[in-house]
């Protein structure tokens, strides 16, 4: 009966040590399974649904070589990591948020557009939740893969995604 008595009344540290242990593994199971930005292409879609694992699945099919991984996310991760997006390789935003976040864009570079919502048809369909509106691809300002050309390559793969 002593025994659970010392249990029971130290229950509070158990659970914190559990929590503490957990947080710490998941960040060491980050830094494990994460590549360096020279490594990895990463792409933010600013679409109310996304299919992201199955999308990165599929265009890591014709990965660029020298490219470890690439990462699909939607905007909402970024509320969670708020600089990641100046770094995004390539950026799917709808046609009214193109000026929200011309900063991030490669300058002198116009978006191709990937969705017509007239026609309601457009690249990466069966991924990506496109809303009624237009939506654009473009290259990030500050990828780091402007000069090999991967980020380029990622985006034709991704436009030619059913």
């Amino acid at each position: 009966m002593r025994f659970f008595k010392n249990v029971f009344s130290q229950l509070h540290t158990f659970v914190l040590w559990a929590l503490m242990s957990a947080i710490f593994w998941g960040w060491i199971f980050t830094l494990v399974t994460d590549a360096p930005p020279a490594k990895k292409i990463t792409v933010y879609c600013y679409v109310p649904e996304i299919r992201d694992t199955e999308l990165a699945v599929r265009l890591e099919e014709d990965k660029p070589d020298g490219i470890k991984m690439i990462q699909v996310h939607n905007f909402e991760y970024l509320l969670f990591n708020s600089g990641a997006v100046e770094f995004g390789d390539i950026l799917i935003l709808p046609a009214s948020r193109i000026g929200e976040y011309e900063e991030l864009l490669l300058p002198g570079v116009e978006g191709v557009k990937i969705y017509d919502a007239a026609s309601r048809s457009g690249a990466a369909a069966a991924y990506l939740g496109y809303t009624e509106e237009d939506y654009y691809l473009f290259l990030g300002a500050k990828s780091v893969h402007l000069e090999d050309g991967a980020a380029r390559a990622v985006a034709d793969s991704l436009l030619a995604a059913p």
